[in-house]
């Protein structure tokens, strides 16, 4: 096996596509990351097989497991911390946004009803560029961990709705059918 460094040239823009760990530059295609070069004729593309660990790729249409960061009148930003179904973690400080109108099936009038800082939350990945954009209109996406905002402690589902045991009071939020049932 030859060893592809990143920068190394590997061939012709004419000859080949660029696919995973390749990107073309002038005509010219080059490895972007260490490892070994495969050549898909059938596909005519270059790839290059890391022989190194490389951070998790999220795509559109994966889901994911974040912590709500902020919370704004019109969008909810959320630190992805794991793509479902994965082992592996994330790379450090993977940020996505989640809409207003990417939150629910029904209207929502103030997003502090439906998510609050610090909430884990399952969400549908829609588009990874330009920006990561979320999505938890789905029944089984929405918050799957939370906390009562007055005094910290854990929230369970009681008749559908979130509950504080140390406060007694009920606490509103786009509820995952999952709730409870995920763990980072």
């Amino acid at each position: 096996m030859s060893l592809i460094l990143p920068g190394d040239r590997l061939a012709s823009a004419m000859e080949y596509m660029p696919g995973p760990g390749v990107y073309e530059r002038d005509g010219e295609l080059f490895a972007a990351l260490t490892g070994e070069l495969v050549r898909d004729e059938e596909h005519t593309e270059l790839r290059v097989k890391p022989v190194v660990s490389v951070p998790l790729e999220i795509r559109a249409g994966d889901r994911v497991l974040g912590r709500v960061q902020s919370v704004r009148d019109s969008m909810v930003t959320i630190e992805v911390v794991r793509v479902k179904g994965n082992s592996r973690q994330v790379g450090t400080w993977v940020m996505g946004s989640l809409h207003v109108a990417r939150m629910s099936e029904d209207y929502v009038s103030n997003t502090n009803d439906v998510y609050s800082v610090n909430d884990l939350v399952q969400a549908r990945v829609d588009e990874t560029k330009p920006a990561l954009k979320l999505n938890t209109k789905s029944g089984r996406d929405g918050v799957v961990g939370a906390r009562c905002r007055g005094c910290r402690d854990h929230l369970k589902v009681v008749d559908g709705e979130l509950f504080c045991g140390e406060c007694r009071k009920t606490e509103a939020r786009k509820l995952s059918s999952e709730y409870g049932q995920v763990q980072l």
